[in-house]
């Protein structure tokens, strides 16, 4: 067959294809990753009138109303009051999004949340535990801590209010798009939650929040407070003493005081996309997996949030710090290691302000569940052994 005649343009054009293909298979081998592989979360027909209501909602102005009836004006303050107290540290959020998913179980985020907050609270006391008291000094631990709190309390004040407005609007209609704004929720959420409440798509409710969460810390936060500098050093330090830090879910008795484990390592947290992304990936993990989904809710329901990761590791780890069980870890609780901390709230603009969000509104990934157990173990082990040394050195 004969070769179709190219001019210059094209031949370089194509020349240029070709090798950035090569470029590309040669990273990925060299990576030892492949293209991610997807599937979408809604019809291209549903995808394109959604965008275009995100589209129209860039052009509206991120302003509080200022007139409400009295019964609007008492919703709003229940709902402060709720949020506030709620968000009183890491043990009260972590409840509050397990006690909403059981009243709303077609709110998927929440039990997401939920399990992230658990996790949260396990980095929070990884800080004062056995295992660590070498590794950091006071004063970063402090720091490390005040920056995991405040992330995970903005995130709640965020988004609590908006699970409590949907609540509210089952019981009695309510326009949210007039709520949204006293809570300075961004303009992102009000077409998704319109269009939730028409017609209810869970795994496009959980990818809004999730990316409306994560792109609010980013902007309102990590740019605008010591906080992103802290994440920064976070990050390095995560990848020297704690790279093996993973967020894990519990999922089978594996034996006694030893549960089995799935979940993901964390990488790149400094990176919105990447926490985005990880978000998504711990979402299909959690929600379409059916053993591991029948198994963390098992986990949830007979096993309070302490804090301490001897919720799941009991064999090898111990809340007791007054004496040395069995050579366990002593990893305390929340309660233990560390003092309610007041909450600031953040800067309150919009950090909606362009197209290029809309995007990761489109897919989610395919995932495989891995049994991750042997894996942590190793870590735990790993991490021991660094400590040791490093009181050593």
């Amino acid at each position: 067959m004969q070769r179709p005649f190219l001019d210059g343009s094209a031949y370089n054009d194509r020349k240029t294809f070709v090798v950035k293909c090569m470029l590309s298979q040669y990273l990925q081998k060299l990576l030892g990753k492949h293209p991610a592989k997807t599937k979408p979360i809604i019809d291209a027909e549903r995808f394109d009138t959604l965008k275009s209501r995100l589209q129209k909602e860039l052009f509206q102005p991120f302003d509080e109303s200022k007139a409400f009836f009295p019964e609007e004006a008492a919703l709003i303050k229940s709902i402060r009051t709720e949020t506030a107290a709620l968000n009183r540290n890491n043990i009260t959020r972590t409840q509050a999004y397990l006690a909403f998913y059981n009243r709303n179980p077609e709110v998927h985020w929440a039990f997401l949340a939920h399990m992230v907050s658990r996790n949260g609270g396990y980095h929070m006391t990884d800080l004062k535990s056995s295992n660590m008291t070498h590794l950091l000094d006071r004063a970063e631990r402090q720091k490390f801590f005040l920056f995991l709190e405040r992330a995970n309390s903005a995130i709640f004040a965020d988004a609590f209010p908006q699970l409590l407005l949907y609540e509210h609007s089952k019981q009695k209609e309510l326009p949210l798009r007039r709520y949204l704004p006293v809570f300075r929720i961004s303009r992102f959420m009000a077409p998704i939650w319109e269009s939730f409440i028409e017609v209810p798509h869970s795994p496009l409710l959980t990818t809004a929040l999730i990316i409306n969460e994560q792109r609010m810390l980013q902007e309102r936060i990590l740019k605008r407070t010591r906080h992103g500098e802290i994440l920064r050093r976070l990050d390095f330090q995560l990848q020297e003493y704690l790279g093996f830090m993973k967020v894990i879910f519990p999922y089978a008795n594996k034996q006694k005081g030893l549960h089995s484990l799935t979940g993901l390592t964390v990488e790149r947290f400094a990176d919105p996309k990447q926490r985005i992304e990880t978000g998504k990936l711990l979402y299909v993990l959690l929600f379409q997996h059916p053993v591991v989904f029948r198994g963390v809710g098992h986990f949830t329901k007979e096993i309070p949030h302490t804090g301490s990761r001897e919720d799941y590791w009991a064999s090898i780890y111990t809340s007791d710090g007054s004496t040395s069980k069995d050579d366990k870890i002593y990893s305390p609780t929340l309660h233990d290691a560390w003092k309610d901390q007041p909450f600031f709230p953040p800067h309150s603009f919009d950090w909606f302000t362009n197209e290029s969000f809309m995007e990761d509104l489109r897919s989610l990934p395919i995932i495989k569940k891995e049994d991750l157990t042997n894996e942590v173990l190793e870590n735990v082990k790993q991490l021991k052994t660094l400590n040791e040394m490093k009181a050593i050195f």
